[in-house]
């Protein structure tokens, strides 16, 4: 179908970026037109460890993923993780002189009268974690509505003004001068949650490799939001805290790949890696107890997290677990699960073929930049000026 607008969007994890060139097929499918993604040496307290690396690994990436679709990107969607966003919450009320339809543009001038600029960010996205009219009732869409007032309980999403300086570079010495940013947080919420579970408020872990970003989702906003360098990475890392190791990292990573937390192994036995011609070998106990401790301390970060963000009506409700960083990891939900004392659920897109976590950021990602690119160019702007 030649009227299906595509877009390209790129996903910046935390060891690696993926570009991808997809449009909306049937059922709420994608189809894709070009995909490539490439490792680089990541970031970490929202500094990413090496420019020109990360350079290199994009503009690979977006090579690579043009060479399969056969005509250049003109225009991008990048996903800013939350290490590099704060969410700010505004709870802010409009009047009107007398009863009326609450009309489009009213979200916008209620997001507008709301909205305090933090030196050092930028809003690139808005959204409503619920509305009130006069009457008192909560909504999560009010336009059409008729009431005096309106009241928004209101999330403004702010990028690091680095970020978007460091990928305005990158990407403009790459010939792409139409850049927008797009929240990871926001877009997995959006994607991946349904509303209704949204609208009674959800907690969102997203884990990556040396980042994650744990987040308490309301309505078509988010509550709370707190991001920080501890992954998947540093369960690895576990295997060589007593400094004896002298296997290569990326090798270990594999061998943790083929652990099985919750299965009941003989006492001696051992996991195997070959690699080229060489083995690598290393006892199960060992592998087993220490991708424990190391999830025993991503565990420690999560309920730093909870307590932080203060709302005992959440004590109850499921984490939901994405990312690339643990969900590889068998049997690691249930031991997240048994050591928080709490429901651990993996989300991940319903799709064939790309129904895994480590897809999440991704395709969550396009979906947001295709809801954009539906509007023409008018309606677009409309769009981001009342904020979803």
């Amino acid at each position: 179908m030649t009227n299906r607008k595509s877009a390209a969007v790129l996903d910046v994890r935390s060891a690696s970026v993926t570009a991808l060139i997809g449009e909306r097929g049937v059922n709420n499918t994608f189809v894709f037109k070009g995909i490539h993604s490439e490792v680089y040496d990541g970031f970490a307290d929202a500094e990413f460890f090496d420019l020109q690396g990360l350079q290199k690994a994009v503009f690979t990436a977006l090579e690579e993923a043009e060479r399969s679709r056969g005509e250049r990107i003109r225009e991008i969607f990048v996903g800013v993780p939350g290490e590099f966003v704060r969410v700010v919450t505004k709870r802010h009320m409009i009047s009107f002189r007398q009863k009326r339809r609450v009309a489009p543009y009213d979200l916008g001038t209620l997001f507008d009268g709301g909205f305090e600029p933090v030196q050092g960010y930028t809003c690139i996205r808005r959204g409503a974690i619920w509305y009130v009219t006069s009457d008192k009732r909560r909504t999560i869409d009010p336009v059409g509505m008729i009431t005096d007032s309106l009241e928004g309980y209101l999330s403004y999403f702010l990028a690091d003004d680095r970020f978007i300086e460091i990928f305005n570079n990158i990407l403009g010495e790459y010939g792409i001068k139409k850049i927008h940013f797009l929240p990871t947080s926001l877009a997995e919420a959006l994607y991946l949650i349904p509303p209704q579970t949204r609208d009674e408020f959800a907690i969102l872990l997203d884990i990556g490799k040396i980042s994650m970003t744990f987040s308490i989702v309301g309505g078509n906003g988010i509550l709370y939001q707190n991001a920080c360098s501890a992954g998947g990475g540093h369960v690895v890392a576990q295997l060589y805290a007593e400094g004896e190791m002298d296997i290569p990292f990326e090798i270990a990573e594999a061998m943790v790949k083929k652990v099985n937390l919750s299965s009941k192994d003989d006492p001696n036995a051992v996991i195997e890696y070959i690699d080229k011609d060489k083995i690598y070998s290393l006892p199960m106990n060992f592998l087993k107890s220490r991708v424990k401790e190391g999830l025993d301390l991503i565990c420690e970060v999560i309920n730093k997290c909870l307590e932080l963000c203060e709302d005992r009506s959440l004590d109850y409700k499921p984490i939901l677990l994405t990312g690339d960083g643990i969900t590889g990891i068998r049997g690691a939900r249930e031991h997240l699960s048994l050591r928080l004392n709490r429901v651990v659920e993996i989300i991940a897109p319903h799709l064939p073929y790309y129904d895994k976590a480590a897809r999440s950021s991704l395709l969550s990602l396009l979906n947001m930049a295709l809801d954009a690119k539906r509007e023409n160019s008018f309606f677009y702007k409309f769009f981001n000026a009342i904020g979803g």
